[in-house]
């Protein structure tokens, strides 16, 4: 498979789930999707106290430059429901604003840091994909019903947004528009990793119901052959 056949995975603006259970192959296979992106990417990532990554991890390098690379803690990105529900109540609207009134509201209702970080967002040329690894820490903080709200506010005032998920998927990833599991044991044995895509894009290989080793994804490929070294099984 080409480079070309998986250029504008993001285009138009879109929400993607990796859901595995490695979390060094998550986030490389996640940095090999958007480092090529026009817009670059802006990478969160939700932080354990004390937690210890893995030495094959991605976020062990220097890769992710710093000025692109936020670290929070699980209870800086809860939801402000309070201050939604206030927004949504004050507002004099019609039947027909209702629903950009609404998307208003859920855009409120979004994480203090998370607004601060999509209003610095550059509004000309192509967004930035916004990568969020250790979501799944999320879990308890995040009603179902609040899933696809929060991803729909993030797309649409932010950019695309790519969560690699470690961990096993819930029904919180149908609010996401791509949903792709990813089945392998580490980072250093990425070349056995398989790549089965539930909900995919129309055109290009990643479509619904595909499925392949990584090693037959060529932008995938030549990330992870650079950087990653090969290990004795692979």
């Amino acid at each position: 498979m080409g480079a070309s056949t998986i250029t504008g995975l993001f285009d138009p603006r879109t929400s993607v789930i990796l859901c595995g259970s490695s979390h060094s192959l998550l986030n490389w296979v996640t940095y090999a999707l958007v480092v090529g992106h026009p817009g670059g990417f802006l990478w969160g990532h939700v932080r354990l106290e004390g937690e210890v990554l893995e030495d094959t991890d991605l976020l062990k390098t220097q890769l992710i430059p710093k000025d692109k690379f936020i670290s929070v803690a699980p209870g800086e990105l809860s939801r402000d429901e309070f201050g939604g529900n206030v927004a949504l109540g004050g507002l004099v609207r019609s039947e027909k604003e209702e629903e950009s009134v609404r998307r208003f509201a859920d855009f409120l209702r979004l994480p203090g840091q998370t607004q601060k970080l999509i209003s610095e967002l550059p509004r000309d040329g192509p967004s930035p994909v916004l990568v969020l690894s250790g979501a799944q820490r999320l879990s308890a903080l995040y009603s179902g019903e609040s899933v696809g709200p929060t991803i729909r506010s993030v797309v649409e005032f932010g950019g695309s947004m790519m969560v690699p998920w470690a961990e096993a998927p819930t029904a919180g990833r149908l609010e996401f528009e791509r949903i792709l599991h990813l089945k392998g044991e580490s980072a250093s044995r990425w070349r056995e990793a398989e790549l089965t895509v539930e909900r995919g894009w129309p055109n290009g290989p990643l479509r619904t119901g595909a499925k392949f080793r990584l090693h037959d994804l060529t932008p995938v490929l030549s990330v992870l052959e650079r950087y990653l070294p090969r290990s004795a099984g692979a």
